[in-house]
């Protein structure tokens, strides 16, 4: 068991665990109705990490949380509109990675309308299984922020690591 914040600085090798079922780094639309729950980017380290909720994809048979990984970062572009908006989660309804000049990038654009752009190295998706959160999703109608996060994988939550996939 490992916390999801120790996978972004751990480095573990994607070949031990079993290879992803559906490859966000290597087919568009991948996370399809997966939602962005948060990201950090690190200048020290020139790394990005996007966590991801599963337990609403299309996709994904397995594993109730994604995190994609960027290293050797060299850009993190993210925009969204200036109004505020209820607390509701970001969802994933287009995602596409590609290599090209030397730099790997990956494009996402959600509902409601927010876009990211990121670019580096290399990239790492592993899916998890965040312990605790339960099997559903939470109501995110419910407007009380503690209890919504409580039943969303974080930085925090333990997990265990069923699949990987990395992009050099």
């Amino acid at each position: 068991m490992i916390s999801i914040n120790d996978l972004v600085h751990a480095r573990p090798y994607p070949e031990f665990f079993g290879s992803v079922e559906v490859d966000p780094l290597r087919e568009a639309d991948a996370l399809q109705e997966a939602q962005l729950l948060d990201s950090r980017v690190c200048h020290l380290t020139s790394t990005a990490a996007l966590l991801f909720e599963l337990r609403t994809s299309l996709q994904f048979e397995v594993g109730n949380s994604a995190l994609l990984v960027v290293r050797g970062l060299r850009s993190f572009d993210w925009k969204s509109p200036t109004k505020q908006v209820p607390l509701a989660a970001l969802t994933v309804v287009s995602s596409v990675a590609d290599r090209s000049g030397g730099s790997l990038r990956a494009r996402f654009e959600f509902f409601p309308e927010a876009h990211l752009a990121v670019a580096g190295d290399l990239a790492e998706f592993y899916v998890l299984e965040a312990e605790g959160i339960g099997d559903v999703p939470p109501d995110y109608s419910s407007v009380d922020l503690k209890k919504v996060q409580g039943a969303l994988p974080s930085w925090s939550s333990v997990c265990s690591l069923l699949q990987a996939s990395i992009l050099h």
